[in-house]
């Protein structure tokens, strides 16, 4: 398949996005067809408008000019404006195999979502008693409000995709005997096991995960945490963690981080709301113990100022301990957000073939060691983001369609359009980016009400202009007269 040359937005999206398209339509008023532009490789849109990473954001050229296009806030502005618009048509089987997804989360109801649209009769296996995985368990109302969360599977299931709920892998079924009945199994079961740091007395009852926690505040749970919380990590979940103890009446929340806020895989956006509702960072630093007092309760953690050193395995420099520069900070409650893994014993038990680093082992199509049997999402990749899930779960479904049907897999490549001529930039007019409404810090920080409220139709149209429809003619036309190779550069 030949190359696609697309704008940088387009190329840096995991599902490719026709971002361009969407906002075009939005700014002609057409928000119908902005929505229908999103979910042609999208079934999570109204999500992802509210908590993806926004890769298009950074590469966006008008971030040349002034600031990048506000494109997640304009996704949501599409969702959020066409509720109940029947957008999916559910249609006929076309083929007789079964395929059962095993796992409820992003990546396993994206893979759904296909696999259905494609034409094939899908079950999904879900240990929890509702779909959504960490969408639902892990990620606090005030960022994605559950309703949200509910509308979009609902409009996922409308496929005719069959789930089976509070039935859990190695519990109730084995892949063996899920193969009896269908002729595939996509495993999407993601990475439930959190990760501890290795610090002396981590086994207090005052050092917690992450995701444990954020799944008792979803469950309605109100744990006690005390005066001084410390989180360990600096990824989504850990400003997630530190601006849900804010709401739990903790004023003195601290993140420990062992790089710098340039090497934070996070929107810096959430970082900044974080900042004004109280939660204070440490940078370059890392826990090396964890002080209790006689009755095992922790009074303080040990720490340790980093520097940083030569690129790791994962392209940012590696953190190591700065010599004779010891630390210590207040703490009633430690809460653990460096990661997590696969459950490796379970799947080992379904004798799934497992990497060296502990997640499943898949060939380039994504199919495992089991004739039939594919995996995609953290459970392969490791900790992901959403956007990240969803091309995985897309990418999957494919595969078995493949399978089926004898086919070669074909990928799509794309590749970015350039950056803009310096003197074009010049030309362009400055314009402001369209701020997100919010709710008011003192208002946010005692609830858990949605903090980011939305665009309306005129911030809408107002920001979707601002896009310089890269790829297109009409920056060109505009600019044509003032520069003669403006062309070349579009």
């Amino acid at each position: 398949m030949s190359p696609k040359v697309v704008p940088p937005c387009q190329a840096a999206c995991p599902i490719h996005t026709d971002v361009r398209g969407y906002v075009s339509a939005i700014e002609k008023g057409d928000v119908e067809t902005a929505i229908r532009i999103n979910r042609q490789v999208n079934p999570l849109p109204a999500i992802c408008g509210r908590i993806c990473t926004r890769p298009c954001e950074d590469v966006c050229r008008r971030g040349q000019v002034d600031e990048p296009i506000a494109i997640a806030s304009l996704k949501r502005f599409a969702a959020d404006h066409t509720k109940g618009l029947k957008i999916i048509q559910r249609h006929e089987n076309t083929y007789d195999e079964k395929v059962a997804v095993i796992g409820g989360g992003p990546a396993g109801l994206s893979a759904a979502y296909e696999l259905s649209l494609l034409g094939y009769k899908v079950t999904i296996f879900e240990a929890q008693d509702k779909l959504g995985g960490m969408l639902v368990e892990g990620i606090p109302e005030f960022r994605l409000p559950k309703d949200i969360v509910e509308e979009e599977i609902d409009l996922i299931l409308s496929l005719g995709i069959a789930v089976k709920t509070g039935l859990s892998l190695g519990r109730d079924f084995t892949i063996e005997g899920l193969l009896k009945d269908f002729q595939s199994v996509l495993l999407a079961l993601g990475s439930q096991k959190s990760l501890l740091p290795k610090c002396k007395g981590v086994e207090t009852s005052g050092v917690i995960t992450a995701v444990e926690f954020l799944k008792q505040i979803c469950r309605g749970e109100r744990p006690r945490l005390g005066k001084h919380v410390v989180i360990i990590g600096g990824g989504h979940t850990a400003i997630d963690t530190s601006r849900t103890c804010i709401r739990m009446g903790v004023r003195d929340v601290t993140i420990i981080y062992r790089r710098t806020i340039n090497e934070m895989p996070l929107c810096r956006a959430e970082l900044e709301e974080a900042e004004k509702e109280g939660v204070k960072v440490r940078y370059l630093a890392a826990p090396t113990q964890f002080l209790c007092d006689e009755k095992r309760n922790i009074e303080k953690v040990c720490c340790i100022e980093m520097q940083l050193a030569e690129l790791d395995e994962s392209g940012r420099r590696r953190p190591i301990p700065v010599e004779h520069s010891e630390f210590e900070v207040n703490a009633d409650t430690v809460i653990s957000a460096i990661g997590y893994i696969p459950e490796e014993e379970l799947l080992k038990k379904n004798r799934i073939v497992i990497s060296d680093k502990g997640r499943v082992a898949v060939n380039e199509t994504g199919a495992t060691n089991i004739k039939g049997v594919f995996a995609c999402g953290d459970v392969v990749s490791g900790p992901s983001n959403l956007t990240g899930a969803i091309a995985s779960g897309k990418r999957a479904a494919k595969a078995v369609h493949c399978y089926f049907r004898s086919l070669s897999e074909e990928s799509e490549t794309y590749y970015a359009s350039g950056i803009l001529n310096e003197n074009l930039v010049k030309l362009i007019n400055k314009q402001n980016r369209q701020k997100m409404p919010t709710l008011p810090v003192e208002k946010r920080t005692n609830s858990f009400e949605e903090v980011e409220l939305g665009f309306n139709w005129e911030q809408a149209r107002e920001e979707a202009q601002r896009c310089l429809k890269c790829g297109t003619s009409e920056l060109v036309k505009k600019l044509r007269s003032h520069y003669h190779s403006a062309k070349e550069n579009i």
